[in-house]
């Protein structure tokens, strides 16, 4: 639902004076003639430099961006800006985390941390804006994504294979044999982190299925091919990390997959006996796989039942300590919280935390929304997700011709990026590294274009 206001028709109707004023100019000029196509390469760009350059790098893309975006506002005939109502949940979020650093005890640092929320927040709007009259576009980043992927599931499979140096105490040994502690990879991201690379992988998978099922679904099974060889690179690059939080973001996917699969058979191909049938042989070859896996690798199996160690792993006991400081820390301030980022995190933890349990954040999503900005941030972020989440599953659902399939197939894209994002994200705060915003607001963004185009 696009929301209708009269700010907004002001804006729009303003801009429309400005467009018309400059239009001799544009029609001089290369680059704003162009200006669409110049954003979609810079968008791209901002995607791969995610793959090797560090968080700062990478933030100079989006803003690039965000300014061609506002000069594209201003000059490109018919260029408006539309909100939907989950929009305006992010909006509402994105007021809170202000308020909440301007009121924070550590203003400064809160300052820094929160630039990077306005540059997220900001890139979003910059993609929902693109793709609201670019949806013909989206299958090249679908493409774009899902070459990344595979390239550093490659590198993530050399590295666990050949045994590559451990950065970091990153699995607790005590309680396995030597041989069955896996050689965790960290592919090509900076700063070099496993649970960072899992992040990433639950982030792009969600694309490269999304490329698979559109590959079927246009007969374009050349693409959908290569999505399916990507697709099982990933999946085994995901156990090459050893992320635990990864490992549950995978699963999501896979049973998320598989429930909406089903939906869209029953929605679509309704009277179709035969393709009902080839759906389940494929989920029960699918569940086969990952049994066979889980039975042929050990080092995988109990990496995977680590998880319910709970104070017997070493990184399980470090988690709950700091999630027990974490939630002293937003009792005392659950209002509008602490202030946002690390830098402020780090100050404010120290007065709560257990000796010897240092901590850059909750490593908790909700939780850490909660203790920077507060209960109230937390609510306009889960509405915004619910809101989504309800536009996408109507969208789907909706058996009228004018939802075509490959629209239905980006939207059940992001419906499994939000899945295993925030599956992972219950566990681990890897959520706000660049590398996995730009994953994830992109493809939000997108099936926002989808659902409401013009």
């Amino acid at each position: 639902m696009l929301i209708q206001s009269f700010f907004l028709d002001l804006k729009n109707r303003l801009l429309s004076c400005v467009q018309d004023k400059l239009a001799v100019i544009v029609k001089n000029s290369f680059i704003l003639d162009k200006i669409d196509e110049i954003i979609f390469f810079v968008i791209g760009i901002t995607l791969v430099a995610s793959t090797f350059m560090q968080s700062e790098q990478i933030g100079f893309f989006a803003i690039i961006s965000v300014l061609l975006t506002v000069i594209k506002l201003f000059t490109k005939k018919n260029a408006k800006v539309l909100l939907t109502g989950f929009d305006a949940a992010i909006l509402v979020y994105f007021l809170i985390c202000f308020i909440s650093t301007i009121n924070s005890t550590l203003v400064p640092q809160s300052i820094h941390g929160f630039l990077k929320t306005v540059i997220y927040i900001f890139y979003y709007f910059v993609v929902v804006n693109y793709f609201q009259t670019n949806q013909c576009k989206i299958k090249y980043l679908l493409f774009l994504v899902s070459v990344l992927c595979l390239f550093e599931g490659v590198i993530a499979l050399y590295q666990n294979f050949a045994g590559v140096e451990q950065i970091s105490t990153w699995q607790d040994s005590r309680y396995i044999n030597p041989e069955d502690a896996i050689a965790r990879a960290y592919g090509t991201l900076k700063p070099y982190n496993p649970n960072l690379l899992g992040g990433y992988f639950v982030a792009g998978i969600p694309y490269v299925i999304a490329l698979l099922a559109w590959g079927v679904v246009n007969k374009h099974y050349k693409s959908a091919f290569y999505a399916l060889g990507s697709l099982l690179v990933c999946a085994l690059a995901i156990f090459a990390t050893g992320c635990r939080g990864a490992y549950l973001g995978l699963g999501a996917i896979i049973v998320g997959m598989m429930l909406l699969v089903t939906i869209i058979i029953k929605t679509d191909f309704k009277y179709s006996e035969k393709l009902k049938s080839v759906w389940h042989k494929i989920v029960v070859a699918i569940l086969a796989m990952f049994a066979i896996i889980l039975v042929a690798v050990p080092k995988i199996t109990k990496r995977i039942m680590s998880i319910f160690l709970l104070r017997g792993d070493s990184s399980t006991s470090f988690r709950m300590n700091v999630y027990h400081s974490s939630m002293q820390m937003f009792c005392d301030n659950w209002i509008l919280g602490i202030g946002a980022g690390n830098q402020t995190f780090r100050e404010i933890y120290g007065l709560y935390m257990i000796t010897g349990f240092d901590a850059l954040s909750t490593y908790s999503v909700p939780l850490e929304i909660a203790v920077e900005a507060g209960i109230f941030a937390l609510i306009a972020f889960v509405a915004f997700i619910a809101w989504f989440l309800f536009d996408c599953f109507k969208f789907i659902r909706n058996e009228d011709d004018t939802n075509c399939l490959s629209d239905k197939v980006i939207v059940c894209g992001s419906i499994l990026a939000i899945l295993g994002v925030m599956i992972h994200g219950m566990f681990d705060t890897i959520f706000f590294r660049p590398q996995i915003q730009f994953l994830f607001w992109t493809m939000i963004a997108m099936s926002s274009g989808v659902i409401h185009k013009k």
